[in-house]
Order: structure tokens, then C-alpha cells, then sequence
């Protein structure tokens, strides 16, 4: 609540984040100026944009192993509780947060797929690649 600055109910929306407000802009603006500019632009922002976060997941990831009590979190974490799978709700949990991974960049993907040369029938690899790459990172930045 503190950096969003939420409100209590619905009905008292509160005033704007200007903060917030203005990194939303600028993000997008970036995303804009990325996707204007044509694929050779993009490849070259994809660079940092695809390393840059696990530089900081990396720098998260050592701050969080070093504290106390993070032998009960790792342990917690790679020792689950079988008898939960049983549940739907753990399913549903699961396929919502895959859902919102993987549905961040589709339209990303769909836009530049369209520059893919017609010869190059890699989809099925692009596809497990992505996957991959998806479910290795939520359990790295767990």
C-alpha cells in the first residue's frame, strides 16, 4: 500500500501516483519507440532487456540466501507437500501464474514472428524454448 498507494475500498479511489504514473509512461514509451523503430532496433534493446533482469534477480537472490532464516525458505520451497497437489486450487494458482508469465510478452512475440524467414519452421522448438526459459526463471526468482 505504501508505494501504490492504494485506497481502502473502491469506492474512494484516491488521487493519481504521479511517480508511478510517470514510470508507466516512460516504459511504454520505450516499448513504443523499441517496436517503431523495426526489428534491427529491437534486437539490439533485446540485449539488455533480456539480461538486465536477471542481473537483478541475481543481486535479489543473493540478498535473500544470505539472510536469517533462509535454510527454512529454500527447504520450504524445494521440499513441497505432495498432498497439496490434490487440491484445484493449487492447479488453478499454478495456471494463473503461468498464464500471466508467458501472456506478458505474447504480443511481442505474435509481432515479431511476422519477420521470421517463411523457410525456418522452428515453432514447436521457439515454443519449448520459451517454456523453458519461463518456468526456469519463476523458480529461480522464487
Amino acid at each position: 500500500n505504501e508505494v501504490l498507494e492504494a485506497s481502502d475500498d473502491l469506492a474512494n479511489p484516491g488521487a493519481v501516483n504521479w511517480k508511478l504514473c510517470l514510470c508507466l509512461l516512460f516504459t511504454w514509451t520505450v516499448v513504443f519507440l523499441c517496436v517503431y523503430k523495426g526489428i534491427k532496433t529491437s534486437g539490439k534493446v533485446m540485449y539488455f532487456t533480456t539480461f538486465f533482469p536477471y542481473v537483478v534477480l541475481t543481486i535479489l537472490f543473493v540478498r535473500g540466501v544470505t539472510l536469517d532464516g533462509a535454510d527454512i525458505g529454500l527447504t520450504h520451497l524445494f521440499k513441497p507437500d505432495w498432498s497439496k497437489l490434490l487440491s484445484g486450487e493449487v492447479w488453478l494458482e499454478a495456471s494463473t501464474q503461468i498464464f500471466y508469465s508467458l501472456g506478458i510478452g505474447f504480443g511481442g512475440l505474435i509481432a515479431f514472428s511476422s519477420y521470421k524467414d517463411e523457410k525456418s519452421n522452428t515453432a514447436l522448438k521457439d515454443a519449448l524454448t520459451v517454456t523453458l526459459i519461463n518456468s526456469s526463471t519463476s523458480i529461480y526468482a522464487a
